[in-house]
């Protein structure tokens, strides 16, 4: 992720530039659009910045949650598939609500029916 050319896009989405070395001055603006005010990428570059814990513990979530999909499937025979439904609903909740120092849970071990 590059925080700056994040921030730019959020104020201008799809816009037209060429960044060199990500110094403002190096940004040339190609858009028909007008370029943002410095001060406004940078107040949007600190929102990044600031939220960046949250979303790495959403991203995290949702990697963990997708590792384990097949043990909600209905052919799949767990004797403690309630374990891992309670496990999908902890990593949801953190992808919905995510916070900034989350503990994640550890995924159950299969225990497989006869």
């Amino acid at each position: 992720m590059n925080i700056y050319i994040d921030a730019l896009e959020k104020l201008v989405p799809n816009a037209k530039f060429v960044w060199i070395n990500y110094d403002w001055d190096g940004l040339e603006w190609y858009d028909t659009r007008p370029k943002p005010k410095k001060e406004d990428w940078e107040i949007e570059k600190e929102k990044i910045i600031k939220y960046q814990p949250k979303q790495n513990c959403k991203d995290l979530a949702k990697q963990l949650i997708s590792a384990c999909d097949w043990s909600v499937l209905p052919d799949v025979n767990l004797q403690n598939k309630s374990d891992f439904e309670n496990y999908r609903s902890i990593l949801r909740n953190l992808i919905l609500n995510p916070i900034e120092d989350p503990i994640f849970p550890m995924e159950p071990t299969p225990i497989w029916s006869n």
